[in-house]
């Protein structure tokens, strides 16, 4: 496959969900007309797409169809079952967010033609063990690579610095992990690219990531901590004194420095301060005094009473993702206050307990977190 085809199949994806812009709708359709194998392929996917949003959604499967079919389809890969069906059903689980399609009704009626979609675009880099090469092209202005224009599409190598100007705007892509967009104003480096890892620095500027690939193989890395995609679509800013912000429309992305983790789902952000790390994640529709409250929570070392106050006040059921991380960052004596008011908003499942929530015990959290995000699962 030359690099003209590997162009016209990462993009074939964006031109059905009506995502490009003009100039790629263009070089796409063009390509497709002239190449009668990358247009076989544009065909099927769009069958594949439009058979599943047309799939009822009123049906209930009797039991869990994955582990049948995993089995059916892949009885010679080297992975384990265990691993390849957890990235399948990743994969799955995107494709029915993409449609707004459950889980269940995913399952009973789509699965094969799911997994037809994975194979075409998640996953075969990892399983195959390959290296996955990244481009990268100019979409506006002039960006430079190193110290050289950016003209035309060309592979970006390890080390690779890319910088924009205040007018400039690039994408790097690879076929079998995603894309990033680099916004005007932003340095960022190409660090490594192996079938398991791929990691990119953002020393400034705003970056939009759009990754296809199974979780935890795209990295960020920060001034404030890295960011690690558990799927899929996010936008990064850093400022020139490092600090910047962390923006998730699709998934969910895990953002850590020095073993403090937090968790940012779709909808929600976080404020990143350099040398210190990530703040507590808030939603999108979080009020400006909640917003302010939390700032002057996350300035102090370890949430006291002061901090604390103002934000359980004024916190409301659309906040559990702010309450159930302010756990391990409040003193022990103010943490059953915090467990109370999650669970006024989210019960605590049936395992969960208030004294061992107020613990910080790893499983009751993690069950109570999939209980406020019930897809998490599919996701990471």
């Amino acid at each position: 496959m030359n690099t003209e085809c590997a162009r016209a199949r990462e993009l074939m994806h964006g031109l059905i969900d009506r995502d490009l812009t003009p100039e790629e709708v263009n070089q796409v359709e063009s390509h497709l007309e002239a190449c009668p194998a990358c247009e076989t392929e544009a065909a099927a996917l769009r069958d594949v797409v439009g058979s599943l949003s047309r799939l009822p959604r009123d049906i209930t499967p009797d039991t869990d169809l994955w582990p049948a079919i995993a089995r059916q389809l892949m009885p010679a890969a080297g992975a384990s079952l265990e691993t390849r069906d957890a990235s399948m059903r990743t994969g799955a689980a995107r494709i029915a967010a993409w449609l707004g399609l459950g889980r269940r009704q995913l399952a009973w009626g789509a699965s094969v033609l799911a997994l037809a979609v994975l194979a075409l675009v998640v996953g075969r880099a990892v399983w195959e063990g390959r290296q996955t090469p990244w481009e990268i092209d100019r979409l506006e202005g002039a960006p430079l690579v190193g110290d050289k224009d950016l003209t035309a599409a060309r592979p970006l190598r390890r080390g690779d610095w890319v910088r924009t100007d205040a007018s400039s705007r690039a994408r790097v892509s690879a076929p079998d992990v995603g894309r990033v967009d680099i916004g005007p104003g932003t340095e960022v480096r190409l660090v490594t690219s192996q079938s398991r890892e791929h990691r990119i620095e953002l020393a400034q500027g705003t970056l939009s990531a759009f990754i296809w690939a199974p979780p935890r193989l795209f990295f960020v890395e920060t001034p404030a901590g890295v960011a690690e995609d558990l799927g899929c679509q996010y936008d990064l800013v850093v400022d020139r004194a490092g600090n910047g912000t962390l923006e998730v429309s699709l998934g969910f992305v895990s953002f850590e420095r020095a073993g403090h983790e937090v968790i940012v789902p779709q909808g929600a952000r976080c404020d990143l301060h350099a040398g210190r790390g990530p703040g507590t994640p808030h939603v999108h529709t979080a009020t400006a005094t909640l917003r302010q409250a939390l700032a002057k929570f996350d300035a102090a070392e370890l949430g006291s009473a002061a901090v604390l106050d103002p934000v359980l006040e004024l916190a409301s059921a659309s906040d559990a993702v702010t309450l159930w991380h302010l756990l391990p960052r409040v003193s022990e004596t103010e943490r059953h206050r915090v467990v109370d008011r999650l669970a006024g908003f989210v019960p605590p499942p049936e395992g969960v307990t208030r004294d061992g929530a107020a613990a910080l015990d790893t499983r009751m959290l993690e069950v109570w977190w999939s209980a406020i995000y019930p897809d998490w699962t599919l996701w990471h």
